[in-house]
């Protein structure tokens, strides 16, 4: 398989039972072998039509593909979701540390995350590729993406998450991602 230790396309059977094959996620198995992280802005006020902008970043020769399992949003009331391919930011924002999901591994992530909470879009470059609106009822919102963005050495991604409520909101952006070798 090329060197790939886990591979999204992978699914391995774990027993020898016809019925019901029993299947574990590419996320599953790189969270046991200490290679499935998650970033969090936390919690974060939000003036009215400002935006919380995650940048997660794969280092050139990192040796390493990311592939985001899940996004989520939250809010009080009405954002939009904003995903943009490639676009980066200048501001040196506030650093996100990728947490482990596994409680036993010491290993570290290669990417690198920050977020910055601003009026103005210090986005430069890039591809929107999905503008998602959230219901006025606020609440979470989820994407699973199970490994479909993929994102090989030397990429950027950013998450925009901007307050449309017409005043202050609190909001938080959360991502889940796991890493495979080259």
């Amino acid at each position: 398989m090329g060197g790939c230790h886990i591979c999204p396309q992978d699914v391995e059977v774990i027993n020898t039972f016809e019925e019901p094959v029993v299947t574990e996620t590419s996320q599953a198995r790189a969270a046991v072998a200490g290679r499935n992280y998650f970033l969090t802005t936390q919690r974060q006020t939000v003036a009215n039509n400002a935006s919380i902008f995650l940048q997660i970043t794969n280092p050139a020769g990192s040796g390493r593909t990311l592939h985001i399992g899940r996004i989520a949003g939250t809010a009080n009331t009405n954002t939009i979701i904003t995903l943009n391919r490639n676009g980066s930011f200048a501001a040196a924002g506030t650093p996100v540390t990728p947490v482990n999901s596994n409680f036993g591994s010491a290993t570290t992530s290669v990417a690198t995350a920050k977020f910055v909470n601003q009026v103005a879009d210090p986005t430069v470059g890039g591809v929107i590729f999905q503008d998602i609106l959230q219901p006025a009822t606020g609440g979470i919102t989820i994407f699973e993406y199970d490994g479909q963005i993929v994102m090989p050495s030397g990429t950027t991604f950013v998450i925009r998450l901007i307050n449309n409520a017409g005043g202050g909101n609190i909001l938080s952006l959360n991502v889940s991602f796991w890493e495979t070798t080259l």
